[in-house]
């Protein structure tokens, strides 16, 4: 009965709309599907799910047409990404996402902002010095997208903790600045038997991979997890804000892909970026046949 209620409201409040192509399509307002929510007990990210089921695109993702079909867009929206450090990467990460309409985050941090990261943390602001990432990040998130559902979690991704963290995600990403850390969440995302999406950044350069359960991974960049230095190299040469905005995306770009099953260009491969000279290059990594990168 409360689908038929739905039904009947979506088609009220639908608006013939034009894409700059002039193709058309039925549009659903943010305001209006707030109105339906509230008049039907749903929550904004179930109504606008019904609405891409009758091919009513709410008008926020409008833009995300042609690149992505109301099944990828419902897809999406259906989906549950963990988002590990929201740092320098992983704010931009959240940003994107939460934009995108990816429709549940989990957000892990468990630090708090500090001066330093006012150079490049998206996130961060004078205001927010001394209070926790998480929290901004799920402010963030609701303040944006409010059909997002998100799991803050105002703590260190650890091994004792992993697991509830990871709990029903899709997928991880990796936006940690500590590499022995990054060896924890892929054993951990192993364990769950999903993909993880790492990246790192330093100066004006940065890096990525995709990496599923049985790939041979992190140790294919760094070697082995005892052996591996603690830390990268922006201990040493800093970061710029233009190189964490930069693999942010590329972390999204790989995120997405995965999400809507297309084939992961960054399965067992490298991306690495000079961000300062536009240059890029993308490196196969041992350890898988060709054939079952497909």
């Amino acid at each position: 009965m409360k689908n038929t209620i739905v039904y009947d409201l979506l088609q009220t409040y639908a608006q013939q709309r034009y894409r700059p192509d002039q193709a058309p399509y039925k549009a659903l307002l943010l305001s209006d599907a707030g109105v339906i929510a509230e008049k039907t007990g749903l929550s904004l990210g179930t109504v606008e799910c019904i609405a891409l089921e009758e091919g009513i695109v709410p008008e926020r993702y409008c833009r995300n047409q042609n690149s992505f079909s109301n099944k990828d867009q419902l897809r999406l929206l259906r989906s549950h990404v963990a988002i590990i450090g929201l740092g320098g990467l992983g704010g931009a990460v959240t940003e994107i996402l939460a934009r995108i309409g990816v429709g549940r985050l989990t957000l892990v941090d468990g630090d708090c902002f500090e001066e330093s990261n006012l150079n490049r943390q998206l996130l961060s602001s004078p205001d927010a010095l001394g209070k926790s990432k998480a929290a901004a990040a799920e402010q963030r998130v609701r303040h944006i997208n409010p059909s997002v559902e998100v799991r803050m979690v105002a703590e260190f991704f650890r091994a004792d903790n992993g697991r509830a963290i990871l709990h029903d995600a899709l997928l991880a990403i990796d936006c940690l600045d500590s590499i022995a850390d990054r060896f924890v969440l892929e054993a951990e995302c192993k364990k769950a038997a999903i993909p993880l999406i790492s990246a790192a950044i330093g100066g004006s350069s940065g890096q990525a991979t995709v990496i599923f359960p049985e790939d041979p991974g992190l140790q294919n960049i760094y070697g082995p997890a005892k052996k591996a230095q603690k830390r990268g190299m922006e201990r040493s040469v800093g970061t710029l804000p233009f190189a964490a905005m930069y693999m942010a995306a590329v972390e999204c770009a790989a995120a997405t892909t995965l999400l809507l099953g297309r084939p992961p260009a960054l399965r067992n491969r490298l991306f690495m970026a000079e961000v300062g000279d536009h240059t890029t290059e993308l490196f196969r990594l041992p350890g898988l046949p060709e054939e079952s990168l497909e």
